[in-house]
């Protein structure tokens, strides 16, 4: 069985899944993949002393989203590139099969960079695979 990521390699930063049983899975002890996704009713992020919940009760619903991204920007000191800067992101969020609305954190900090409403068609490599049915229609 291939090893997969878990998040006890980081200082102070995982996600907790909360199941409707009342079960609490942590991604410093579990993957993401291995959860009962079909069964997560709220996700919990803490990063530094910041915690963010997702909750979704809206009719619309129909999964959640999380997952982890980066790259950099390019800095300016006028109209003179001078350098660029590490992103580093972690996304937590819900979709209706069309739409996702997510949060962005800072993975360094723990501070909200933005919360946003995008297509679904530019996450879908981020869809739980138990799921995948459920919201791509496969």
């Amino acid at each position: 069985m291939q090893k997969l990521h878990l998040d006890s390699e980081y200082r102070n930063r995982w996600v907790e899944f909360h199941l409707a049983d009342g079960t609490i899975e942590d991604s410093r002890l579990k993957n993401w993949r291995h959860v009962a996704w079909r069964q997560v009713v709220r996700i919990v992020a803490r990063l530094r002393n910041h915690t963010h919940t997702v909750e979704c009760t809206d009719p619309r619903f129909l999964t959640f989203m999380n997952f982890r991204w980066g790259g950099s920007e390019v800095i300016y000191d006028g109209d003179r590139k001078i350098g660029r800067r590490p992103i580093r992101v972690w996304t937590i969020g819900w979709t209706d099969g069309k739409e996702c609305f997510l949060r962005d954190i800072d993975f360094r900090t723990g501070q909200v960079i933005k919360d946003y409403v995008a297509p679904l068609s530019q996450f879908t490599g981020h869809i739980h695979p138990a799921v995948k049915d459920r919201v791509l229609g496969i």
